[in-house]
């Protein structure tokens, strides 16, 4: 079910409106993405500082 919505612009740029609107999912996905890939990043690093620190600790230990 459809709903019909009146605009003042002509037909001619409707490509226009299709490009534009392409433009802004493509780029709300690029920020999810960077979001999730941070967070990733983010993970991997305090992974390698906690080895780090179970490493130094084992070799004062022995």
């Amino acid at each position: 079910m459809g709903s019909k919505v009146r605009v003042d612009e002509k037909i001619e740029d409707l490509d226009d409106w299709n490009d534009q609107f392409e433009e802004q999912e493509s780029q709300r996905n690029r920020s999810r993405y960077n979001a999730k890939r941070r967070r990733q990043i983010e993970d991997i690093m305090e992974d390698r500082v906690l080895a780090s620190q179970l490493r130094d600790a084992y070799d004062e230990l022995y």
